[in-house]
Protein backbone atom coordinates (compact mmCIF):
# COMPACT_ATOMS: atom_id res chain seq x y z
CA UNK A 1 0.00 0.00 0.00
CA UNK A 2 1.41 3.31 -0.94
CA UNK A 3 2.23 5.88 1.52
CA UNK A 4 -0.21 8.44 2.83
CA UNK A 5 1.29 11.97 1.53
CA UNK A 6 0.90 15.84 0.84
CA UNK A 7 1.85 17.47 -2.21
CA UNK A 8 2.30 21.41 -2.01
CA UNK A 9 1.73 23.56 -5.31
CA UNK A 10 3.33 27.06 -5.86
CA UNK A 11 1.90 28.62 -8.54
CA UNK A 12 3.02 31.73 -9.97
CA UNK A 13 1.37 34.14 -13.27
CA UNK A 14 3.69 31.70 -15.36
CA UNK A 15 1.91 28.29 -15.58
CA UNK A 16 5.25 27.09 -16.56
CA UNK A 17 7.09 28.55 -13.56
CA UNK A 18 4.76 26.55 -11.31
CA UNK A 19 6.16 24.21 -8.10
CA UNK A 20 5.82 21.48 -6.70
CA UNK A 21 6.64 19.30 -3.43
CA UNK A 22 5.51 15.63 -2.41
CA UNK A 23 5.85 15.19 1.54
CA UNK A 24 5.08 11.98 3.17
CA UNK A 25 3.09 12.55 6.29
CA UNK A 26 6.31 11.46 7.96
CA UNK A 27 8.03 14.29 6.38
CA UNK A 28 5.36 17.01 7.07
CA UNK A 29 5.79 16.14 10.70
CA UNK A 30 9.76 16.81 10.61
CA UNK A 31 9.06 19.90 8.52
CA UNK A 32 6.52 21.15 11.19
CA UNK A 33 8.26 20.35 14.12
CA UNK A 34 11.73 22.11 12.51
CA UNK A 35 9.65 24.80 11.74
CA UNK A 36 8.24 24.90 15.26
CA UNK A 37 11.70 24.15 16.47
CA UNK A 38 13.20 27.00 14.82
CA UNK A 39 10.41 29.51 15.93
CA UNK A 40 10.67 28.67 19.66
CA UNK A 41 14.76 28.88 19.22
CA UNK A 42 14.64 32.22 17.49
CA UNK A 43 12.21 33.34 19.94
CA UNK A 44 13.99 32.45 23.02
CA UNK A 45 17.29 34.03 21.28
CA UNK A 46 14.81 37.34 21.33
CA UNK A 47 14.00 36.92 24.76
CA UNK A 48 16.87 36.49 26.14
CA UNK A 49 18.54 38.95 24.22
CA UNK A 50 15.89 41.36 25.51
CA UNK A 51 16.51 40.01 28.75
CA UNK A 52 20.41 40.51 28.81
CA UNK A 53 19.67 44.19 27.44
CA UNK A 54 17.56 44.54 30.71
CA UNK A 55 20.42 42.77 32.56
CA UNK A 56 22.73 45.32 31.42
CA UNK A 57 20.90 48.54 31.96
CA UNK A 58 19.54 47.32 35.73
CA UNK A 59 23.08 46.55 36.61
CA UNK A 60 24.31 50.04 35.01
CA UNK A 61 21.70 51.81 37.18
CA UNK A 62 22.83 50.13 40.12
CA UNK A 63 26.57 50.38 39.39
CA UNK A 64 25.29 54.26 39.03
CA UNK A 65 23.70 54.31 42.26
CA UNK A 66 26.03 52.79 44.34
CA UNK A 67 28.65 55.11 42.94
CA UNK A 68 25.89 57.80 44.17
CA UNK A 69 25.43 56.32 47.87
CA UNK A 70 29.30 56.43 47.58
CA UNK A 71 29.59 59.38 47.04
CA UNK A 72 26.80 60.33 49.49
CA UNK A 73 28.95 58.40 51.94
CA UNK A 74 32.03 60.03 51.66
CA UNK A 75 30.55 63.69 51.86
CA UNK A 76 28.14 63.31 54.88
CA UNK A 77 31.70 61.44 56.71
CA UNK A 78 33.20 64.95 55.45
CA UNK A 79 30.31 67.02 57.37
CA UNK A 80 30.27 65.26 59.90
CA UNK A 81 34.15 65.79 60.82
CA UNK A 82 33.02 69.68 59.70
CA UNK A 83 30.56 69.37 62.19
CA UNK A 84 32.61 67.77 65.06
CA UNK A 85 35.21 70.66 64.76
CA UNK A 86 32.22 73.22 65.05
CA UNK A 87 31.41 71.54 68.03
CA UNK A 88 34.60 71.67 69.27
CA UNK A 89 35.08 75.51 68.48
CA UNK A 90 31.45 75.84 70.25
CA UNK A 91 32.58 74.24 73.47
CA UNK A 92 36.07 76.60 73.10
CA UNK A 93 34.06 80.07 73.03
CA UNK A 94 31.38 79.08 75.78
CA UNK A 95 34.31 78.34 77.51
CA UNK A 96 36.32 81.56 77.11
CA UNK A 97 33.04 83.23 77.57
CA UNK A 98 31.92 81.75 80.87
CA UNK A 99 28.81 80.19 79.03
CA UNK A 100 26.73 77.52 79.75
CA UNK A 101 27.84 74.77 77.86
CA UNK A 102 25.29 73.15 74.82
CA UNK A 103 24.79 69.38 74.67
CA UNK A 104 25.57 67.80 71.51
CA UNK A 105 22.16 66.07 69.89
CA UNK A 106 24.75 64.37 67.50
CA UNK A 107 25.63 60.95 67.71
CA UNK A 108 27.21 58.96 65.07
CA UNK A 109 26.08 55.55 64.32
CA UNK A 110 28.74 54.04 62.26
CA UNK A 111 26.66 53.99 59.56
CA UNK A 112 28.72 56.63 56.85
CA UNK A 113 31.85 54.64 57.38
CA UNK A 114 30.59 51.42 57.13
CA UNK A 115 28.24 52.05 54.00
CA UNK A 116 31.16 53.37 52.10
CA UNK A 117 33.45 50.44 53.34
CA UNK A 118 30.48 48.17 52.24
CA UNK A 119 29.85 49.64 48.57
CA UNK A 120 33.87 49.87 47.89
CA UNK A 121 33.88 46.19 48.68
CA UNK A 122 30.80 45.38 46.97
CA UNK A 123 28.70 43.98 49.51
CA UNK A 124 24.97 44.27 49.17
CA UNK A 125 23.84 42.07 52.07
CA UNK A 126 22.73 44.90 54.21
CA UNK A 127 22.82 47.80 52.02
CA UNK A 128 19.38 48.45 52.81
CA UNK A 129 20.31 48.95 56.66
CA UNK A 130 23.48 50.40 56.20
CA UNK A 131 21.60 53.15 53.75
CA UNK A 132 18.52 53.52 56.43
CA UNK A 133 21.93 54.38 58.88
CA UNK A 134 23.37 57.34 56.38
CA UNK A 135 19.73 58.50 56.24
CA UNK A 136 19.35 58.78 60.28
CA UNK A 137 23.40 59.78 60.15
CA UNK A 138 22.08 62.73 58.05
CA UNK A 139 18.93 63.75 59.85
CA UNK A 140 21.05 64.13 62.94
CA UNK A 141 23.94 65.93 61.17
CA UNK A 142 21.13 68.27 60.20
CA UNK A 143 19.99 68.41 63.89
CA UNK A 144 23.21 69.11 64.92
CA UNK A 145 24.21 72.05 62.36
CA UNK A 146 20.62 73.79 63.99
CA UNK A 147 22.04 73.51 66.97
CA UNK A 148 24.91 74.48 66.71
CA UNK A 149 23.97 77.53 64.26
CA UNK A 150 21.62 78.43 67.22
CA UNK A 151 24.09 78.12 69.73
CA UNK A 152 26.88 80.38 67.77
CA UNK A 153 24.24 83.00 67.12
CA UNK A 154 23.47 82.91 71.08
CA UNK A 155 27.21 83.44 71.99
CA UNK A 156 27.79 85.87 68.91
CA UNK A 157 24.40 87.69 70.88
CA UNK A 158 26.41 87.36 74.37
CA UNK A 159 29.70 88.32 73.18
CA UNK A 160 28.57 91.74 71.35
CA UNK A 161 26.43 92.16 74.45
CA UNK A 162 29.49 92.04 76.54
CA UNK A 163 31.83 94.02 73.82
CA UNK A 164 28.93 96.44 74.42
CA UNK A 165 28.67 96.46 77.84
CA UNK A 166 33.06 96.87 78.40
CA UNK A 167 32.63 99.97 76.47
CA UNK A 168 30.04 101.37 78.45
CA UNK A 169 31.67 100.82 81.80
CA UNK A 170 33.17 103.61 82.75
CA UNK A 171 36.54 102.71 83.46
CA UNK A 172 39.11 105.42 82.46
CA UNK A 173 40.70 108.42 84.50
CA UNK A 174 38.62 111.20 83.10
CA UNK A 175 41.30 113.60 83.26
CA UNK A 176 43.60 113.64 80.79
CA UNK A 177 47.13 112.81 82.68
CA UNK A 178 46.69 115.09 85.85
CA UNK A 179 44.80 115.67 88.37
CA UNK A 180 44.45 113.36 91.96
CA UNK A 181 41.60 112.62 94.57
CA UNK A 182 41.51 115.41 96.83
CA UNK A 183 38.23 114.17 98.01
CA UNK A 184 36.82 110.66 98.06
CA UNK A 185 33.53 108.95 97.94
CA UNK A 186 31.37 108.66 101.35
CA UNK A 187 31.02 110.58 103.92
CA UNK A 188 33.02 114.00 104.54
CA UNK A 189 32.48 117.09 106.33
CA UNK A 190 30.86 119.85 104.34
CA UNK A 191 34.11 122.40 103.52
CA UNK A 192 31.69 125.03 103.56
CA UNK A 193 29.54 123.91 106.37
CA UNK A 194 31.93 122.00 108.20
CA UNK A 195 28.96 119.42 109.15
CA UNK A 196 28.66 115.97 107.96
CA UNK A 197 27.32 115.40 104.60
CA UNK A 198 27.64 112.47 102.11
CA UNK A 199 29.83 112.86 99.01
CA UNK A 200 28.49 111.51 96.19
CA UNK A 201 31.50 111.33 93.79
CA UNK A 202 34.86 112.00 93.92
CA UNK A 203 36.71 115.68 93.78
CA UNK A 204 39.91 115.11 91.70
CA UNK A 205 42.34 118.13 91.66
CA UNK A 206 43.86 119.42 88.50
CA UNK A 207 44.99 122.17 86.72
CA UNK A 208 42.38 124.64 85.35
CA UNK A 209 41.82 124.12 81.66
CA UNK A 210 42.42 120.22 82.12
CA UNK A 211 40.96 118.46 79.48
CA UNK A 212 38.01 116.06 80.69
CA UNK A 213 37.70 112.87 79.27
CA UNK A 214 34.58 110.57 78.67
CA UNK A 215 35.12 107.85 80.99
CA UNK A 216 32.66 105.02 78.78
CA UNK A 217 31.16 105.33 75.32
CA UNK A 218 27.45 107.06 75.49
CA UNK A 219 25.36 109.95 74.60
CA UNK A 220 24.93 113.40 76.29
CA UNK A 221 21.66 113.34 77.81
CA UNK A 222 22.70 117.06 79.53
CA UNK A 223 25.17 119.54 79.03
CA UNK A 224 24.58 123.31 80.69
CA UNK A 225 24.55 124.67 83.96
CA UNK A 226 22.99 123.27 87.10
CA UNK A 227 22.69 124.59 91.06
CA UNK A 228 25.75 124.13 93.11
CA UNK A 229 27.90 121.97 90.60
CA UNK A 230 27.93 124.49 87.19
CA UNK A 231 28.74 123.79 84.33
CA UNK A 232 27.69 119.87 84.21
CA UNK A 233 28.05 117.25 81.64
CA UNK A 234 25.78 113.55 82.47
CA UNK A 235 26.57 110.85 79.98
CA UNK A 236 24.20 107.86 79.79
CA UNK A 237 26.78 104.97 78.74
CA UNK A 238 23.82 102.27 78.72
CA UNK A 239 23.56 98.97 80.91
CA UNK A 240 22.21 101.17 83.71
CA UNK A 241 24.95 103.53 83.67
CA UNK A 242 25.62 107.09 83.73
CA UNK A 243 28.71 109.38 84.46
CA UNK A 244 28.39 112.84 86.24
CA UNK A 245 31.34 115.79 85.64
CA UNK A 246 30.62 118.85 87.52
CA UNK A 247 32.60 122.62 88.12
CA UNK A 248 33.56 122.43 84.56
CA UNK A 249 35.01 125.27 82.70
CA UNK A 250 34.07 124.48 79.89
CA UNK A 251 31.74 122.21 78.23
CA UNK A 252 32.66 121.01 74.83
CA UNK A 253 29.88 118.52 73.74
CA UNK A 254 26.18 119.29 73.42
CA UNK A 255 23.16 117.18 74.74
CA UNK A 256 22.74 114.62 72.40
CA UNK A 257 26.19 114.32 70.95
CA UNK A 258 27.37 110.78 70.74
CA UNK A 259 30.43 110.15 72.66
CA UNK A 260 33.43 107.82 72.33
CA UNK A 261 35.51 106.53 75.72
CA UNK A 262 38.80 108.94 76.14
CA UNK A 263 37.21 111.85 74.18
CA UNK A 264 37.76 115.34 74.91
CA UNK A 265 34.22 116.42 76.40
CA UNK A 266 35.32 119.12 78.59
CA UNK A 267 37.88 121.24 80.49
CA UNK A 268 38.08 121.39 84.24
CA UNK A 269 37.24 124.76 86.39
CA UNK A 270 35.50 125.85 89.53
CA UNK A 271 32.07 127.05 88.16
CA UNK A 272 29.52 126.68 90.96
CA UNK A 273 30.44 125.99 94.53
CA UNK A 274 34.01 124.84 94.79
CA UNK A 275 36.92 126.01 96.55
CA UNK A 276 39.44 125.38 94.11
CA UNK A 277 39.82 124.05 90.32
CA UNK A 278 38.49 120.70 90.19
CA UNK A 279 36.29 118.05 88.56
CA UNK A 280 34.06 116.47 90.78
CA UNK A 281 33.37 113.25 88.74
CA UNK A 282 30.19 110.39 89.48
CA UNK A 283 29.39 107.18 88.52
CA UNK A 284 26.13 106.35 88.62
CA UNK A 285 24.27 102.52 88.08
CA UNK A 286 20.69 102.09 87.89
CA UNK A 287 20.49 105.65 89.26
CA UNK A 288 22.53 104.80 92.72
CA UNK A 289 26.02 106.43 93.05
CA UNK A 290 28.76 104.32 93.16
CA UNK A 291 32.67 104.51 94.12
CA UNK A 292 34.16 105.80 90.29
CA UNK A 293 37.28 104.08 91.90
CA UNK A 294 35.76 100.35 91.34
CA UNK A 295 35.83 100.96 88.28
CA UNK A 296 39.05 102.77 87.07
CA UNK A 297 41.18 99.63 85.37
CA UNK A 298 43.91 101.83 85.38
CA UNK A 299 45.82 100.66 88.82
CA UNK A 300 48.62 103.11 88.41
CA UNK A 301 46.04 105.82 88.58
CA UNK A 302 43.98 104.20 91.93
CA UNK A 303 47.75 104.23 93.63
CA UNK A 304 48.14 107.55 92.51
CA UNK A 305 44.63 108.66 93.81
CA UNK A 306 45.45 106.66 97.08
CA UNK A 307 48.31 108.53 97.86
CA UNK A 308 46.90 111.87 97.47
CA UNK A 309 43.70 111.10 99.79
Amino acid sequence: MAEKGYTILVLSDTPSRARQWHLSERGLRVALFGGALAILTIASLVIYSLTVQLDVAEHARLRETVKAQRRVATRLETLAQEVTRLRTFDHQIRRLAGMEEVQSLMAMGGGTLELGKALAAGEQAEYEQLVERLYQDLQRLEREVALRTESLEAVTTYLTQQKNRLAATPSIWPTQDEGYVSSSYGHRASPFTGRRQTHTGIDIAAPRGTSILAAADGVVTFSGRMAGYGRVIVVTHGFGFKTFYGHNQKNKVRKGERVKRGQVIGTVGNSGYSTGSHLHYEVLVKDRTINPLKYIVDEGRQARARQKK
